[in-house]
C-alpha cells in the first residue's frame, strides 16, 4: 500500500475516531465548557445541567475554543493549521529518518504546525524538534485502553488537522506537495 492510500484511510478512520469520543466526559471534565459560576442559583443552575448532561437527557454545550497546536518557540505562525503526524507503531530510527524529512519538507512554511503523535518515548530528541508531542503509550487497565480512549479525544481535539502518516516524511517533494493538495 502506498503512502496515498494509507493517508486516505488513516483520514477516514480519524472521522470515525473523532465522532466516538465521549461527549459526556467532555462535559464532565470541563473540556467544553466554562467553569462554574461563583454565585449560589448560578452554580444550582450549573450541578443541575451538569447532571441531565450524565443521565443524556440533555446534550453537552458545546463551545468551540480555538486550539493552538504551536509552541511558544515554534516558527509557525499563530494561526497556523495543524498537521498531524501519525506515528503509532513506529520504530525509532525509521521515525527520526521521517521526522527529518517532515522538516526539510516544512522549512519556510509557517501555514503548517507539526504535531506528532507517537508511542516512541524519545523525548531528547522529539523536545529539539520544536514540535508539539502527543505521546500514546500502551497501558494496560480496566475498560477500554488508554491508548483508544486518548486517541478518540485527539481525533476530537485536532478535528481540524490535515493528518498525514507518518510514512509521508519519507516521501520526494513532488509527492509531498500532491499528498497535500489531497484534502
Amino acid at each position: 500500500m502506498d503512502v496515498v492510500e494509507a493517508t486516505r484511510i488513516l483520514r477516514k478512520e480519524f472521522a470515525v475516531w473523532e465522532n466516538r469520543l465521549n461527549r459526556v466526559f467532555l462535559a464532565r471534565h470541563s473540556l467544553l465548557v466554562d467553569k462554574p459560576p461563583k454565585d449560589f442559583g448560578s452554580r444550582l443552575q450549573h450541578r443541575l445541567r451538569q447532571f441531565l448532561v450524565f443521565i443524556y437527557l440533555v446534550p453537552p454545550r458545546v463551545v468551540r475554543r480555538a486550539w493552538l497546536p504551536t509552541l511558544k518557540h515554534s516558527s509557525s505562525a499563530p494561526d497556523a493549521r495543524a498537521l498531524l503526524i501519525w506515528a503509532l507503531g513506529m520504530e525509532r530510527d525509521s521515525l527520526r529518518n521521517a521526522c527529518l524529512g517532515f522538516q526539510r519538507f516544512l522549512a519556510g512554511r509557517q501555514d503548517l504546525a507539526p504535531v506528532l503523535v507517537t508511542d516512541v518515548a524519545d523525548f531528547a530528541w522529539f523536545s529539539r524538534l520544536g514540535w508539539m508531542v502527543e505521546y500514546l503509550p500502551e497501558l494496560e487497565g480496566k475498560g477500554l485502553p488508554y491508548q483508544e480512549r486518548k486517541r478518540d479525544y485527539l481525533a476530537w481535539r485536532y478535528r481540524d488537522a490535515v493528518v498525514v502518516p507518518a510514512a509521508a516524511g519519507l516521501l520526494d517533494e513532488e509527492n509531498w506537495n500532491r499528498l497535500l493538495q489531497m484534502e
